[in-house]
């Protein structure tokens, strides 16, 4: 009987994944071409996180590396959201990857260590580990 319950309890959780639909997917890559800010990374991630697979997660992971390298000075920005929402780290640093052109990455890795502003230090290493990852 336990493990009957255990099975089931751990088949509700994939029974409710949510599937990204077509529809869903057009609307998450329109969203990728107007990233313009951390708010709006995150929003994207709040309503279409399910969807980010495949290509559009490539597109992603450009768009989330122009925002970290062409942008940098918005990096506390970023922290402020990390702080009120914590699900919003990894997605941001799971999208620092070997999908990434080198000059992007190598940009990210310079501007982590040299140019963090202060009380980031520990998300300026986590971006420069995950950039040096990125090119393995």
């Amino acid at each position: 009987m336990a493990a009957t319950v255990l099975l089931c309890a751990c088949l509700i959780p994939a029974a409710h994944a949510k599937k990204c639909t077509e529809k869903q997917a057009d609307a998450f890559e329109a969203m990728v071409d107007h990233l313009d800010s951390w708010e709006k990374v995150d929003q994207l991630r709040k309503q279409y996180g399910h969807c980010d697979d495949g290509g559009p997660a490539e597109l992603l992971s450009e768009a989330i590396a122009l925002q970290l390298a062409d942008r940098w000075e918005s990096l506390p920005e970023l922290a402020k959201l990390i702080e009120r929402d914590r699900a919003l780290k990894p997605f941001v640093l799971g999208h620092v990857d070997s999908t990434l052109n080198d000059r992007e990455v190598n940009r990210i890795q310079v501007q982590a260590t040299s140019s963090c502003p202060a009380g980031l230090k520990r998300l300026c290493a986590e971006l420069k580990k995950r950039a040096a990852d990125a090119f393995k």
